[in-house]
């Protein structure tokens, strides 16, 4: 399934409108986007897909619950590396960092109560009974650092950094095959080991 990723995205990005955008004048502020370019237009919210790795844990499961193994789309499991960054408004100066501080509290507060995304929670042509974990990862200065070096014309803002899996990008060829369901053991070529004869 070659749209899961964009259907991840979404999903999380629906959430966040869905749950935070009421305390924003407009919930368009919750965007998809690097924190350069929110910051040239007046977004609130950012989610940004920074990282994808191998999901290695997830490897040698069956893609389709109750499926038989025959003919099983293969599928290649990631994780995805979102950073949730939240932006000051351009009024009151004053108060901007609170502003912005409130806002991501509220946006990991969701994630938080929403950690496990299923059913109709879940957007585009994600299977609605496969759930996937959202959880805040650890990150260190210098990796925050590192990432915002990205966008050097960009101050850095509260940001924290959140993984998604398993995301499952499914091909279009098909894990061929029957299982094995009994053993058998040939011991017709077993040649017997004979010990010496004792002497009389």
């Amino acid at each position: 399934m070659s749209t899961a990723i964009r259907d991840v995205s979404d999903t999380l990005i629906q959430l966040l409108r869905t749950e935070v955008g009421p305390s924003l004048p407009d919930p368009d502020l919750i965007a998809l986007l690097s924190p350069a370019e929110a910051s040239s237009i007046g977004v609130r919210l950012t989610l940004f897909l920074y990282s994808i790795s191998p999901a290695a844990e997830y490897r040698n499961e069956l893609e389709i619950a109750g499926a038989s193994i025959d003919n099983l789309p293969i599928s290649m499991p990631v994780n995805l590396y979102y950073l949730l960054t939240a932006f000051s408004p351009p009024q009151d100066p004053t108060n901007r960092s609170l502003d912005s501080h409130l806002l991501l509290g509220r946006a990991m507060r969701v994630f938080f109560d929403n950690g496990t995304l299923l059913g109709s929670l879940l957007k585009g042509d994600l299977p609605r009974e496969e759930p996937l974990h959202v959880s805040l990862q650890p990150i260190t200065v210098e990796d925050l650092t590192r990432i915002w070096s990205v966008f050097p014309e960009t101050a850095l803002q509260p940001s924290v950094s959140y993984l998604v899996t398993p995301v499952r990008l499914r091909a279009g060829r098909i894990r061929e095959g029957a299982p094995v369901v009994s053993r058998q053991l040939d011991s017709d070529h077993v040649v017997p080991v004979q010990s010496p004869d004792k002497e009389s």
